[in-house]
């Protein structure tokens, strides 16, 4: 089984307008409300390839429960930790006149210690040897740097394999946790490293500088430039994952670039990416492969509005206009 978790979730208001003026009133043209999330936008992913998944996290308040209710109602097997406080709700803004997108987000409960140890717990317990975790977005206010790092230990402390989307330094402890994914963005990925990764050459001294601290496998998120996908040597050698052993690297790294497309929003595009990537990794394909299919799928949820999750049809279709290139 897989589980997403996702400590910090959002109601996600989406609201168009035909230009946006700063100091002024502006009338929205329309709107849409998504219970998201980057791990339930996961889960929601993941149900548009046919893969079931638990979804779980931390709720909290009035907002919780009209999420909880929402996310049942939408067919999603939940499993919440409540926490205090309320869920947050986040809202999207897309001027459509500058095609420019502006994001507000609320911080979200408070989640100290014991409701990290509590939801480890409630972890542990529903884990068995092969399943895999999916950890993604913010930790919520409270919550230890190395929430993530704790929860990645705990998977395979249960013989589950775990994957990462997180930020800050989340993402730095998290690494050091040897997850066998990570899915950073370039801006992430830069202050991982302190690296740039505009062009190839850099792309590819960034991926091993990634690789080098700890995770097995990178999928680097370039936003509208496209995908990079690296997978350490050691990764395929079947050992289990050590902490702050840094992997060969000399395992490919393949760059992929997305065609041209009528962008609609580009919020959960990363989800989408990520979740096509494992989707394909778990089918057992190549690097290459890996790399297309999530591409792919993000380009495609970027054609969708909101957080909406594309199918596999429109995944498909996107799948063979994508553009491959080895870069090592």
């Amino acid at each position: 089984m897989i589980y997403t978790v996702t400590l910090n979730p959002t109601m996600d208001r989406t609201m168009h307008f035909p230009e946006v003026t700063v100091g002024a009133l502006n009338r929205a043209r329309h709107s849409r409300t998504d219970y998201s999330g980057k791990g339930i936008n996961v889960s929601v992913a993941l149900r548009e390839l046919e893969i079931p998944s638990v979804t779980m996290g931390l709720i909290a308040g009035v907002y919780g429960q009209v999420m909880l209710a929402g996310l049942r109602a939408w067919g999603l097997t939940c499993d919440f930790l409540e926490a205090e406080g309320e869920t947050r709700s986040n809202i999207t803004v897309i001027d459509e006149a500058r095609g420019v997108t502006t994001k507000l987000n609320e911080p979200g409960p408070t989640a100290g210690e014991a409701t990290v140890a509590a939801f480890e717990t409630l972890l542990r317990s529903r884990l068995q040897r092969g399943d895999g975790c999916v950890f993604s977005g913010s930790l919520p206010p409270g919550a230890p740097d190395d929430t993530y790092a704790r929860l990645v230990r705990a998977a395979h402390a249960q013989g589950a394999w775990a994957a990462l989307d997180t930020s800050e330094p989340a993402l730095r402890l998290g690494c050091l946790a040897a997850p066998e994914w990570l899915k950073p963005n370039e801006i992430e990925a830069v202050e991982l490293t302190g690296l740039p990764f505009g062009t190839d050459d850099e792309i590819v001294a960034g991926m091993r500088a990634i690789l080098a601290l700890g995770p097995q496998r990178v999928l680097l998120s370039l936003g509208a430039k496209g995908a990079a996908y690296a997978e350490s040597a050691a990764s395929e050698d079947g050992a289990p994952p050590v902490d702050g052993a840094p992997p060969v690297c000399g395992a490919a790294i393949w760059r992929a670039t997305p065609p041209a497309i009528q962008e609609i929003s580009a919020v959960g595009a990363g989800d989408a990416l990520h979740t096509g990537g494992l989707w394909a990794w778990m089918r057992g394909l190549p690097a290459d492969e890996v790399l297309r299919w999530a591409t792919a799928a993000g380009t495609a949820a970027a054609m969708l509005d909101g957080t909406i999750m594309p199918s596999f049809e429109q995944i498909k279709a996107v799948y063979g206009k994508v553009w491959m290139t080895r870069l090592a």
